[in-house]
């Protein structure tokens, strides 16, 4: 097979769809060293991919303009006279499906889904067992005679960025000799958000115990739920400023010793920044979304007896799977985060959370 010049990734979405694309970003300029990569996102998760040392282009699709005809015709013609001569569409929706296809590619790869799978002559097929997916896009590249099996997601941050973070620590007072844990309990999907006051008693909890500084992290729009936290709290959180971008957010979270909260971007961009996590799971598939080393990611999903959860979930108001979640449970599963860690390569952090630990018995 010749090796391709030009190759476009296709991957539209939220944040953590992108990040966990990376790593296929890297498999491909590992495999075709000479080759120019691109890569087709929407504006909101671009930052990921800014810096990221493996592509050539990013091509920004802005997600206000799309029932704008004029405006998609010229993205396409953008596409068209790049001269890719192979395209790789993880979305598979009818708008990127059309992309693919209208390319011009020789080559065009992508789900094996109804209605769908004409616009591509490569087709991924499902084997349906559950794996992450970074994972599932990496076995992709077999059809190119790839073998790759690194899932990490890659994500660089600006110095810029470095600087902000570092200011803003000096500035909330935040002593780097203390456990320091981001917390996020926010998400687009109501139907991964765990209860507010649950967070607020599990924040309480790892300050009294382990005199822990709690920083409540959020994006655009959200400061008012991170405030309702803090307003529940018993002891004082900090609440991370106003980020600009995801490289912001990022030099946040890489300062943090460790992370916990929703099944949500930045939970995925914690994971990029070499972060332990515990992700607490509402209806989706905790293996689909989790990072792969269970000694460093931890989750908690409570199986609830709901029929057709998935076709459902986005009408669901009763949401058990999430009420069925303690705080003492999110307590049992840190705690055991520190024992496995313990046991890996991260004894200085367990080392610092043993001499800040509270004696509780």
């Amino acid at each position: 097979m010749k090796p391709p010049s030009k190759i476009l990734i296709i991957q539209l979405r939220r944040i953590g769809d992108v990040l966990l694309s990376t790593p296929v970003i890297r498999a491909l300029k590992t495999h075709f060293p000479k080759s120019h990569i691109a890569f087709l996102v929407e504006k909101e998760s671009s930052d990921l991919l800014t810096l990221n040392p493996y592509l050539s282009e990013v091509i920004i699709l802005e997600r206000e303009r799309y029932r704008n005809p004029l405006y998609s015709l010229k993205k396409i013609w953008q596409v068209r006279k790049r001269g890719f001569d192979l395209v790789i569409d993880f979305l598979g929706n009818p708008r990127t499906a059309y992309i693919s296809f209208l390319s011009g590619a020789g080559r065009r790869i992508g789900h094996d889904i109804p209605w769908r799978r004409f616009y591509y002559n490569l087709l991924i097929k499902d084997d349906g067992r559950p794996k992450y997916s970074a994972a599932h896009k990496l076995e992709a590249l077999k059809i190119l005679g790839i073998d790759a099996s690194d899932p990490k997601p890659d994500f660089r941050i600006s110095e810029e960025s470095g600087l902000f973070s570092q200011r803003f620590f000096q500035q909330a007072g935040v002593d780097p000799g203390k456990l320091i844990v981001s917390l996020s309990p926010t998400s687009r999907r109501h139907f991964r958000r765990w209860h507010l006051e649950r967070f607020a008693r599990l924040a309480d909890w790892l300050v009294s115990r382990f005199q822990a500084t709690v920083i409540l992290v959020w994006g655009q729009g959200e400061r008012g739920v991170v405030e309702k936290v803090g307003g529940l709290m018993r002891q004082r959180p900090v609440i991370s400023p106003e980020t600009k971008d995801l490289f912001q957010l990022g030099a946040i979270l890489q300062r943090c010793d460790l992370h916990i909260g929703n099944d949500n971007g930045t939970k995925h961009i914690a994971v990029a920044m070499g972060k332990p996590t515990i992700t607490v799971y509402g209806p989706q598939d905790p293996v689909n979304w989790t990072y792969p080393e269970p000694a460093r990611h931890k989750f908690l999903k409570k199986e609830a007896d709901c029929p057709d959860c998935d076709g459902m979930k986005h009408k669901c108001r009763e949401l058990s799977c999430l009420d069925g979640i303690t705080v003492e449970d999110v307590q049992g599963v840190f705690l055991q985060l520190l024992r496995d860690l313990e046991k890996g390569e991260e004894r200085r952090l367990v080392e610092k959370i043993e001499r800040l630990a509270v004696d509780q018995r």
